[in-house]
């Protein structure tokens, strides 16, 4: 392949992933990458019939022999049909020439002829190619994996994407909460204010939250991953990486796919996609749809209709390609993910709490643990002194006694899984968008537009854990969308320098609720020892009064949260590369962007439900209606005559005291005894304790100016091998940040990176061998800290306190953190009928100054507010990972392959806590998938035999009250594809 064309190529490799423009490129350029397709075709065993010879010259297959690896691995269908596609481009390049040397060309109607050649050579996409190979030049470290490799394996979320590419990892949770990091950076607790690290990137268009691709992707050309700092090249930047899913697009070829799998757990997975002209030579088209319907590895015990981490996933996409000019080209997309519940909060497998902390205090030192309250409470000398609750015992479900052993924590060296709750509507999820490309080819630029719009929505109806009535619709939800805008231009490849640059704007707008609510079993459960003591075990004569009111204190009340997040981002962009010589070519990047943001909060008692006698007067300014008390519920005597009205209400209906006509309001209240008045202090003390801080609207504000540059000298050593070096800066952004009603911004995040690396081709082109080393420094790291909780300082000074400091753990900035590590990415297809691919990272992510991190659960008995984790590695980074893959194809029963995979990821051992506790660290291990299967020669049908989780691995914490088993265990599926 001639140096001209692979420049043209590789350009637009690093471009638009997954296509090569092959416009400019002359015939004989045409015919080269024919011959080399032949060549393969040669090598696969193609029939003579299938390629006609006459359809390249025998001088150019010598000549491109050498290259034909470089497609070796291609299906016959796929080597056909690329030849078929460049046949009929070779045509129409001359057919254009002609139409040049004659003016235009006319059809029977009179009208010029729309130049089908030029439109489509605009995107044409060499499917099955070794991404990898793609990215030879391209002066970064970036991993890649074909939609080939990725449909075979039924691989379409961000968790199939990181086994197949180390150093990235899915931080596991519910489709709100799971993230991804690169070289250990990335992962984040439920903080929609805070801007990802690592970039989500789906057909172009920047995802402002990770959560908007937490769904399955379908169709795929290709995937790419990214690392280090990302922006100069348009779309939003990004500091740690950035994953790009690239869709296949519109073509004027016609296609069909279309794939039907039957597996365990009641699955069933569709995916089918067609495409073709509409209006030739002006209108193509494309639409996809993905069905995934699987049931969860584990049930909810108290209805077996539920299971975890089920799928329950429809979706659809439709493009259109519009080419009115040969030099312009349109393509509108539109895709769906329709509302649909998914039961993942709940998969908790509870256990004991250690006794004791290490210096020998309690670790419930007042019967408020779910062991106290199901099974008994255990003093310091391991004497049970009070059973458990009288409120829980012999309740049934399911036909038979609910108890803490068995029911609610595992019996003693029991392997089942109990878990039974009855809040069992899981997570209703959901997302939609839109977008509209247009490249436009002028005067030897192209200029890009891409308009989108996406919208997602999340919405929680979480459990406590048990069938008993205490949670009552709580739980979060996420109300997001977004609207962004990128122009670019781009000069044509092959000049002395080129270069692209652009303007990117982005807008978003985020309603983040929480919510909770309470039952009647609540007011038992959230109750102290004391407090259930005195309402009902040692209630006497008033034990019915007691217990009427734990059951009504907090049922059926309802608080909520929200936290309106706004963000306006314009960036101007730009990047060149300056080829100095054959050899050198320097590139240099620049990000400059404007950020204005804001967030606000109010927290409002939504609903009060039958215990609203029960409130405090006021919170914060909120008027609750409550009236004044001490803890032992003597009225205070500022009492309003309403707030004592509300009193009388009390003793009437719990204790049958009525007001009689001509008393005074109060008297009621104050005929109870001491005993009945202390319970109703219990009451408000439980109530209070649950509704916590309520907070009138408070609004923060961030504005900024932030940057982020590369400078990359880029030296091919031959056609075979180059280096580079790169040192890169990126900002993220800071934003306007409330905790406890009081306004605190998080700064911006500031990483200073530098990175070698080789790109190879090694044994006669057959290894493709990249590697690089990497560091970087981070100042002001965002994550979860422990901070002054300011509000309540300002009012324990109001009351006098001694020592009035208080603390809370919110989102904040770690002073500094450092990364350091190796990577490496390869392929092998020296091995006739097998493709190898490995990669591996070492990566140290560590805090090098941070003294104000959060207690973790062990370490609750220290009287400090900090802990320093300076020194230790961050959460969810592991030292170790790897990936590899063997896929092998051969010749059966005459036009027949047979075809096999296995893909290992490895991890070494990481810790998942965000507090770096010891009871969240996970051992090593290495997930398997696998399949094999049979194909006729030229793809029209294929059957597979899909396996996931081979080895059926469970690695998870220890955990300190409980843990999280592997949410997908082994599966195993038929599929059944088929192409027209």
């Amino acid at each position: 392949m001639n140096r001209f064309l692979k420049q043209q190529l590789d350009a637009e490799a690093t471009r638009a992933p997954g296509t090569i423009t092959l416009r400019h490129i002359q015939k004989k350029q045409i015919a080269s990458i024919i011959a080399v397709l032949v060549s393969g075709a040669i090598s696969n065993s193609v029939s003579a019939q299938e390629v006609s010879a006459q359809e390249v010259s025998a001088q150019e297959v010598s000549v491109q022999k050498a290259n034909a690896q470089e497609v070796n691995k291609l299906s016959p269908a796929q080597i056909k049909e690329e030849i078929a596609r460049l046949n009929q481009l070779l045509q129409l390049v001359e057919k254009e020439q002609s139409t040049q040397n004659s003016s235009t060309t006319t059809t029977s109607t009179g009208n010029t002829a729309p130049q089908e050649e030029s439109k489509t050579l605009g995107a044409i996409t060499v499917r099955g190619a070794k991404p990898i190979e793609l990215q030879h030049d391209v002066p970064i470290a970036i991993s890649a994996i074909s939609g080939v490799d990725l449909s075979r394996d039924l691989s379409q979320d961000y968790s199939a994407f990181t086994r197949r590419a180390a150093g990235i990892t899915f931080n596991q949770s519910n489709t709100r909460g799971a993230s991804l990091s690169v070289r250990g950076i990335g992962k984040r607790a439920f903080a929609e204010v805070q801007d990802p690290s690592v970039l989500t990137v789906l057909d172009g268009v920047s995802f402002g939250l990770t959560s908007l691709g937490n769904f399955d992707f379908y169709d795929i050309d290709s995937v790419e991953a990214a690392r280090g700092v990302q922006g100069t090249l348009g779309g939003k930047g990004a500091t740690s990486g950035v994953v790009s899913i690239n869709s296949k697009r519109p073509s004027f070829t016609p296609s069909s796919d279309f794939s039907l799998t039957f597996g365990q757990r009641d699955s069933l997975l569709v995916q089918a996609a067609q495409g073709g002209p509409l209006i030739d030579g002006l209108l193509a088209w494309r639409g996809a749809i993905s069905i995934n319907k699987i049931g969860g590895s584990y049930y909810n015990e108290f209805d077996r209709n539920y299971s975890f981490y089920n799928r329950a996933r429809v979706a659809g996409r439709t493009q259109f390609l519009l080419t009115p000019d040969p030099d312009l080209r349109i393509r509108f997309s539109l895709d769906v993910n329709p509302h649909a519940p998914q039961l993942e909060n709940g998969l908790t497998i509870r256990k004991d709490t250690p006794l004791k902390y290490d210096n020998g205090t309690l670790v419930d030192a007042n019967g408020t643990s779910p062991r106290a309250k199901l099974f008994g409470f255990e003093n310091a000398n391991n004497a049970i002194t009070a059973g458990p609750r009288d409120w829980f015992v012999g309740r049934q479900f399911g036909g038979r006694d609910y108890k803490y052993y068995g029911d609610y924590v595992p019996l003693a060296g029991s392997t089942e899984h109990p878990i039974a709750f009855n809040e069992n509507q899981g997570q209703t999820v959901s997302v939609k968008g839109a977008s509209t490309e247009v490249n436009w080819d002028v005067a030897n630029h192209t200029f890009t537009s891409l308009t989108a719009w996406r919208k997602y929505s999340f919405d929680a109806h979480n459990d406590e854990g048990t069938p008993y009535d205490i949670s009552l619709n709580g739980g979060g939800g996420v109300y997001f969308k977004q609207y962004s805008q990128e122009f670019r231009i781009n000069s044509k490849p092959g000049g002395v320098l080129d270069y692209q640059a652009g303007l990117f704007y982005l807008q978003t707008r985020d309603d983040v609720v929480s919510k909770t609510g309470w039952g009647s079993d609540a007011g038992a459960w959230f109750a102290t020892a004391a407090q259930y003591n005195l309402l009902d075990t040692n209630a006497a004569a008033n034990r019915g009064a007691g217990r009427a009111i734990l059951s009504e204190v907090l049922d059926n009340a309802v608080k909520r949260g929200d936290t309106f997040v706004e963000t306006k981002s314009l960036a101007l962009f730009g990047q060149a590369d300056w080829h100095l010589n054959d050899q050198l070519t320097l590139t240099s990047g620049l990000r400059v962007s404007k950020e204005d943001r804001s967030s606000e909060d109010v927290v409002v008692l939504d609903n009060n439900g039958r215990g609203a006698a029960f409130n405090p007067v006021a919170i914060r300014g909120y008027d609750l209606g409550g009236f004044a008390a001490n803890g032992s519920g003597v009225l205070a005597s500022n009492n309003s005559v309403q707030q004592l009205a509300v009193a009388d209400a009390i003793a009437t209906r719990y204790y049958g005291i009525a007001l009689n006509a001509g008393e005074l309001p109060g008297t009621a209240y104050n005929k109870l005894s001491v005993a009945q008045k202390a319970q109703v202090g219990a009451a408000r003390a439980i109530r209070n304790a649950q509704i916590g801080q309520l907070i009138k609207p408070i609004k923060s504000t961030y504005k900024d100016t932030l940057y982020a540059f590369n400078f990359t000298p880029n030296y091919r050593i031959n056609d075979d091998i180059s280096v580079y070096a790169s040192v890169q800066y990126g900002d993220k952004s800071g934003t306007g940040y409330n905790v406890n009603g009081v306004s605190r911004n998080v700064k911006p995040e500031h990483t200073s990176g530098v990175e070698f690396g080789a790109k190879t081709f090694l044994l006669n082109k057959t290894l493709t061998l990249n590697a690089d080393i990497y560091a970087a420094r981070i100042k002001d790291y965002q994550q979860a800290v422990r901070l002054v909780d300011q509000f309540q300082t300002d009012l324990n000074i109001v009351n006098g306190l001694a020592d009035p400091l208080a603390y809370i753990s919110a989102q904040g900035n770690v002073n500094k953190v450092g990364i350091h590590g190796l990577e490496l990415d390869a392929s092998y297809s020296g091995i006739p009928n097998l493709n190898i691919r490995f990669g591996g990272v070492y990566n140290l992510a560590k805090y090098l100054d941070y003294k104000n991190a959060p207690k973790t659960d062990e370490l609750n008995y220290l009287t400090q507010q900090y802990i320093d984790l300076s020194g230790q590695r961050l959460p969810s980074a592991p030292k170790f990972t790897g990936n590899l893959g063997l896929d092998y194809r051969i010749p059966v029963f005459g036009n027949h392959y047979l075809h096999s995979s296995l893909n290992a990821a490895y991890i070494s051992e990481t810790n998942i806590t965000d507090n770096n506790s010891l009871f969240g660290r996970v051992g090593g291990y290495t997930l398997f998938d696998a399949s094999i299967g049979l194909s006729k020669a030229n793809d029209s049908f294929d059957v597979s035999l899909v396996v996931k989780n081979l080895t059926n691995k469970n690695a998870h914490e220890v955990g300190w009250a409980s843990y999280t088993p592997e949410a997908y265990r082994r599966w195993a599926g038929i599929k059944l594809s088929a192409k027209l």
